[in-house]
């Protein structure tokens, strides 16, 4: 049984001459600044600032360093027993001033390996599955059993039966490897991050406006007047953000299908709420633009400026790179309009009409009036207005929440001026850089004509074309557009399939293996921090142990572009490896 875990109510505190290393939060996209203090099991600092390696007198103000039993851990560094604290950087003048932080990022020890604690449960070496069951063994034989049956795939079935399905967050140097090894070394059209099921664009519409997701600073959002909210609670989800930039400044209208504690604050301080049905969030963009259209509350001069000419938009002028998709879907796709031409769509299309609006999306005629006042100043002074939304917004109707979200941005002026932003909020960190293009011609998948898409991956699994797969952070049969059967092709190909290892002989391994992928069926490859199900407890041929956070050196951006380090602050456990290494 497990040991039961106990929760401190106590902590040392670091002695002069800790190591103190900086690094930031694990967890959402702020990426708020850390300090990290380390020092051997056997010593620690007294009360006293000469004392303390934080050079203050304790007990003190929570204005001040200090340190919860939250914030504290004891880890192996150098194969030795170290207390290692993990506390907000109280000297930050950016991000999260001051050393403010989520409760979130309040806990970040406590995910550090300790045998005594709950992380107990990580994946500590590379295991593969004999009889059924998953037993350990080396990373020599884990690896060289992988690139077998990874060179037999494609050489006989192909460079897309090869397939991975990866994060996009976990640092740079993880990243870079894993597409290396995918798009350059292997040119695999079988790939896809995390939260799609093929490697597409995360929000078409924003990008066929010209607009990239994450242009607006921090700053941005606390410097504007109105900011409008769409699918997400940053209070709940990007607390930092919330608290240090929207909370001081603007006034929120946020669209939900529920009710949160940002809403709250919103309708407390000036704000407000347009409840709207789940999937209506387009016919809300709508509504809204069409009554700025309807009054000529629009902001004209910028969009006189900035928005294209229908000359511009058939020449493909700033519709993106020559010969992709974002250039065929505004140009030979005729997506695209110039001003002129959606101001007449619109006050002509009888959904976008005030009556319709209520009815299709639930939320009241005088909140959806009151909204596109509080945007454009209603023919007054004409406010900041900055438009941020999240994956409510564009994982349930993407292009068209996505395109008229940013048309209703652009009607009020917003776009690239401080404090008059469109963007993405975000959700996890931005980690990927690839060391290729992903190998568009090598897709099976195309539109009419020469134009190759991007595979659904997904849909390819379910088909029966992978033969191999490596998936590397994330949960697939759970995640997306995951399903019921999605799952079960999964099981079918690899534990029902009739060739399983039943020997740990390397030679017998690759034997088996080879038989099972010319029989039709997949093997599959798991690397994570934790046993996950069922992609690795229950379906996985080989699991492989992953360094985390705080176990290796990274870096990636946060949600402004922000370059974030993140220090090794201690040994990984066992035999776990950066993916960057296995890869």
């Amino acid at each position: 049984m497990p040991l039961p875990y106990t929760p401190k109510n106590s902590v040392p505190l670091p002695p002069k001459g800790a190591r103190v290393q900086t690094t930031a939060c694990a967890y959402c996209v702020v990426a708020c600044g850390y300090k990290v203090y380390s020092w051997p099991v056997g010593q620690e600092g007294g009360p006293r600032a000469e004392e303390n390696a934080f050079g203050v007198n304790f007990p003190t103000t929570t204005l001040l360093p200090w340190i919860s039993p939250n914030q504290h851990n004891i880890v192996q560094i150098d194969g030795q027993d170290h207390n290692v604290v993990v506390v907000p950087d109280f000297e930050s003048q950016v991000v999260n001033r001051g050393g403010n932080h989520s409760i979130r990022g309040g806990t970040l020890a406590l995910k550090l390996y300790n045998p005594n604690t709950p992380t107990r449960e990580r994946l500590l070496y590379p295991q593969l599955r004999v009889n059924g069951s998953l037993q350990r063994i080396d990373w020599d034989t884990a690896l060289e059993v992988m690139a077998a049956v990874s060179k037999h795939v494609i050489d006989a079935y192909g460079e897309a039966a090869w397939a991975m399905k990866t994060y996009s967050y976990e640092f740079f140097q993880n990243t870079y490897a894993i597409t290396k090894l995918a798009y350059a070394a292997i040119k695999t059209p079988a790939f896809c991050e995390h939260d799609k099921p093929a490697q597409g664009n995360d929000t078409a519409g924003l990008d066929d406006s010209g607009l990239i997701n994450f242009n607006p600073s921090y700053d941005d959002w606390g410097a504007a007047d109105v900011l409008f909210v769409s699918g997400t609670d940053p209070y709940e989800s990007k607390t930092i953000v919330f608290t240090e930039y929207m909370m001081k400044g603007p006034k929120l209208i946020m669209a939900l299908p529920r009710r949160s504690t940002g809403v709250a604050f919103a309708e407390a301080t000036g704000g407000l709420f347009l409840q709207l049905n789940p999937g209506s969030d387009t016919i809300l963009h709508l509504a809204i633009s069409r009554i700025i259209l309807e009054n000529n509350w629009q902001d004209q001069p910028f969009i006189d400026n900035w928005v294209a000419s229908k000359w511009e938009i058939d020449a493909g002028m700033g519709r993106g790179t020559r010969n992709t998709p974002w250039q065929w879907r505004t140009t030979w796709g005729q997506f695209g309009a110039d001003f002129a031409g959606y101001r007449d769509w619109l006050l002509n299309y009888a959904p976008a009409a005030l009556e319709s609006a209520v009815e299709i999306t639930g939320v009241p005629a005088e909140k959806i009036r009151q909204a596109a006042e509080m945007l454009t100043g209603a023919g007054g002074e004409r406010p900041k207005a900055s438009f941020g939304f999240e994956k409510g917004n564009y994982w349930s109707n993407n292009y068209l929440n996505t395109a008229s979200y940013a048309a209703m941005g652009l009607l009020c002026g917003a776009g690239n001026r401080p404090g008059q932003v469109i963007g993405r909020l975000g959700g996890h960190q931005r980690g990927m850089i690839a060391a290729a293009s992903y190998p568009r011609d090598k897709s099976p998948e195309k539109l009419p004509g020469r134009r190759k898409i991007e595979l659904d991956l997904d849909r390819w699994v379910e088909d029966g074309h992978v033969r191999f797969a490596w998936v590397i952070g994330t949960t697939w049969t759970g995640a997306m557009a995951a399903s019921q059967e999605l799952a079960a092709r999964f099981r079918q190909q690899t534990v029902e399939n009739p060739h399983q290892i039943t020997s740990t002989d390397k030679d017998e391994i690759i034997a088996t293996l080879l038989s099972r992928v010319d029989s039709g069926g997949m093997v599959l490859v798991n690397s994570d921090i934790y046993p996950v199900i069922p992609i690795g407890v229950e379906f996985a041929d080989i699991v492989l142990p992953a360094a985390q956070w705080g176990e290796h050196e990274g870096a990636r951006c946060n949600g402004e572009r922000r370059l974030r380090y993140y220090a090794k602050i201690y040994d990984p456990p066992g035999e776990a490896r950066p993916d960057w290494w296995a890869v």
